[in-house]
């Protein structure tokens, strides 16, 4: 077995303090928030609330500082006033404390001299007496395997995806986003101002982390350039990593600036350094979000060949620019392809091109007589099926969920069968019955083992980045 990681210790707390938490029972913010995440996710260890007067919250015993807690602790969060914060740091010494979690903010990212030169203190104490610091001003650590979560609802089963964001709201809406399409978590980071602990920090402790198969990033400033550079070249010559960096504009700079005191630096720079480590820049977080769906799910393409299918022309004509734009490219179908797509294919209003456009993809015979043939396809790479539900002919014809989880199976016994990956685009709904059918077709593709997108564009742009990162590795033969 190799050795774990040098900073394994922090993801792994056997009891954790929370100081600042409100005595308020409904409290859902700061020290309460973290209270009701770690319960719901079923933390493991022992959860000791510090407050002066209170004697219990949400049903845990309340000390009035860290020294009366008789027990060892591992790992504090901190929800008081930054000016408790040194008073705190002092007890975590006293009681070996090996992380302080700042969710206090109130420190750099204020602009104010005595604030930073407060934060620079506490950071030299912390390293004199041996302790790591995430922040201040984060939401720290969603650690599915430890039972940490950073808020609410998320998710106790683990998987192959890590993150490094400086801000926590974007850490939380990442998971938000990306749960109900299959992705799972390995170590989620949010690091605020990063004052210890910085990026490169955590991309160089996720690089040789063996729970971690894929990386995803949220910079918004560079701290300690050539460090961070290094770092970024190593872990994308591991693994695949994909970087959402703020600053691209004037007002993005500044607002990044005033929230975790970063300076964005150069967006050409960063974008060179990108290229030549290997590393994916993408300009959303929900492009960031579907290029870890491409990587759990999709993986690799064997080349650029896509075949679009699904009911609909129009939506059809419009994929085929999409993808194309995306750097994708659309061959004309084999004649032997078009032979048995002709054996199953109603002659009116129909395609059997590509894109392919027939309505005999709405009955279960012809669902998997029209992909099958696609996916034996030798000048074929990777098939888009695109759907959607609420309205239209599908809506009316049979029981909408038998269909959802026969097609699904259907899918993936195909995309295994051919070891051609399949990708399905759900075009949004209009009413409330279509929203719930689409996420439960959604759930359903997902654990076939199905990538699903919000919409044929998106696809496409995340398959080109796949694409372009195989070529980025030397990992994609000619095309044909």
């Amino acid at each position: 077995m190799p050795d774990a990681p040098a900073l394994d210790f922090i993801f792994h707390p056997r009891s954790i303090a929370i100081a600042g938490v409100s005595a308020k029972e409904g409290a859902g913010f700061g020290g309460g928030g973290f209270v009701a995440s770690l319960q719901e996710i079923g933390f493991r260890g022992p959860i000791y609330l510090i407050h002066p007067t209170a004697p219990a919250i949400r049903g845990l015993k309340c000390y009035p500082s860290l020294r009366d807690i008789p027990d060892d602790i591992d790992y504090v969060i901190s929800s008081v006033p930054a000016r408790f914060v040194p008073q705190l740091l002092e007890d975590c010494i006293a009681k070996n404390v090996r992380v302080l979690h700042l969710f206090t903010a109130g420190f750099t990212e204020t602009g104010d001299a005595e604030r930073a030169k407060m934060e620079q203190a506490i950071v030299a104490r912390a390293r004199e007496a041996g302790i790591r610091i995430i922040g201040p001003n984060c939401m720290g650590l969603y650690v599915p395997a430890s039972r940490l979560a950073m808020m609410p609802g998320q998710p106790p089963e683990p998987g192959p995806v890590g993150m490094v964001s400086q801000s926590g709201m974007n850490a939380g809406e990442f998971v938000r986003y990306a749960t109900p399409r299959g992705v799972r978590c390995s170590k989620v980071i949010s690091f605020g101002n990063g004052a210890d602990l910085k990026a490169a920090d955590f991309l160089d402790y996720l690089k040789n982390d063996p729970e971690t198969g894929i990386i995803v990033a949220y910079l918004e400033g560079i701290q300690d350039g050539p460090r961070l550079a290094r770092v970024i070249r190593e872990t994308a010559a591991r693994k695949p990593l994909v970087i959402l960096k703020s600053g691209r504009t004037e007002a993005g700079s500044r607002a990044a600036n005033s929230h975790t005191a970063s300076l964005a630096g150069s967006l050409q720079v960063f974008d060179a350094l990108c290229r030549q480590a290997g590393a994916i820049r993408v300009e959303s977080l929900e492009e960031l979000t579907d290029m870890a769906v491409t990587f759990q799910f999709v993986k690799r393409l064997a080349g650029p060949n896509i075949v679009v299918v699904g009911g609909g022309g129009g939506a059809s004509v419009l994929a085929a620019d999409d993808l194309a734009a995306a750097g994708l490219a659309l061959p004309p179908l084999l004649p032997e392809t078009q032979e048995a797509l002709a054996k199953v294919t109603h002659e009116a209003g129909t395609s059997i091109r590509n894109p392919i456009d027939t309505t005999s993809m709405w009955e279960d015979e012809g669902f998997e007589a029209t992909l099958r043939p696609v996916a034996d396809a030798p000048n074929v790479d990777v098939i888009l099926y695109h759907t959607s539900f609420g309205s239209g002919p599908m809506a009316r014809i049979g029981d909408a969920r038998n269909r959802m989880v026969r097609q699904a199976e259907t899918l993936g016994r195909i995309q295994g069968a051919s070891g051609k990956p399949i990708v399905v685009a759900i075009r949004p709904a209009t009413n409330v019955e279509g929203f719930q059918q689409s996420l439960d077709f959604q759930e359903l593709c997902w654990r076939a083992g199905i990538a699903t997108y919000p919409s044929i564009a998106r696809a496409g742009v995340a398959l080109g980045h796949l694409l372009r990162w195989q070529r980025m590795r030397g990992d994609l033969p000619s095309s044909r």
